[in-house]
């Protein structure tokens, strides 16, 4: 989970979008495909190609780690 937390201290405005509204609709740690398509849908946040495709973020079929900003923000002033 450490290596995500270093891939996610650089986030892109997008990418840190997505990260905030998932946040806000209550996804800390985890998040589904099915989540994915639901925050798209319904909140106009751009689709996550970032968090889908790259497998340092799968932990299962159709299942990714979302860290909490809170932890973004730890990984980038601990560096």
């Amino acid at each position: 989970m450490e290596g995500v937390n270093n891939i996610m201290a650089n986030l892109t405005p997008n990418q840190e979008a997505f990260v905030k509204k998932a946040n806000e609709q209550g996804f800390t740690t985890k998040i589904t495909r099915k989540d994915c398509i639901s925050l798209k849908d319904n909140h106009g946040v751009q689709w996550p190609t970032w968090l889908v495709k790259d497998k340092a973020y799968r932990v299962g079929r159709g299942s990714y780690t979302l860290p909490t900003l809170g932890d973004v923000t730890k990984s980038k002033t601990s560096e």
